[in-house]
């Protein structure tokens, strides 16, 4: 359990950086993320092709910035024995492949261009720590810190349409 508790205080620690006029949606996220909590009974998973796809809701923190948060959703699918992700953050659009590592962890490299067309990578592992939460960490090129997410799988038929940044537009943009 302790697992799920470092996940909720991570979430905890990025509602906490958020300012207006995006605080309340970081808010409403971790409080969804509280509840789901209460009588959540966590149990052992691995990544399944069948099961591991859907869309997350994410609460990031990154690498160049303490202060910076963001909050947006994440898209995994598994087409023709390939992991691909799309990460929607302040109407950008993030892509990436994937590779499954172990049986809890699958690795993407991301890539994207700022909003000078300048191209940037990295990579980001996600650790399934059950089916509904997850715990990603990332580094992109030119920094020499790494980024966290939290992610919570949005249950079939939960819609999202919030996808904010408090700082550095989303993902690092050097």
């Amino acid at each position: 359990m302790d697992n799920f508790k470092e996940w909720l205080a991570s979430s905890k620690e990025i509602t906490n950086k958020s300012k207006e006029p995006y605080q309340s949606n970081f808010e409403f996220e971790l409080e969804r993320r509280k509840k789901m909590l209460v009588n959540y009974k966590p149990t052992y998973y691995e990544v399944n092709k069948n099961t591991t796809p859907g869309t997350y809701k994410i609460m990031g923190q990154n690498p160049d910035d303490p202060e910076s948060c963001y909050i947006g959703s994440l898209v995994i699918e598994y087409d023709d024995d390939t992991w691909l992700a799309t990460w929607s953050i302040s109407g950008a659009n993030h892509f990436a492949y994937g590779m499954q590592v172990s049986s809890t962890i699958l690795v993407f490299n991301f890539s994207y261009m700022d909003e000078d067309d300048n191209p940037h990578t990295g990579l980001v592992a996600y650790t399934y720590l059950s089916d509904q939460i997850i715990h990603g960490e990332w580094i992109e090129e030119g920094y020499s810190e790494k980024g966290i997410e939290e992610l919570r799988k949005l249950d079939e038929g939960e819609i999202d349409v919030d996808d904010s940044y408090d700082a550095n537009f989303g993902f690092s943009m050097n």
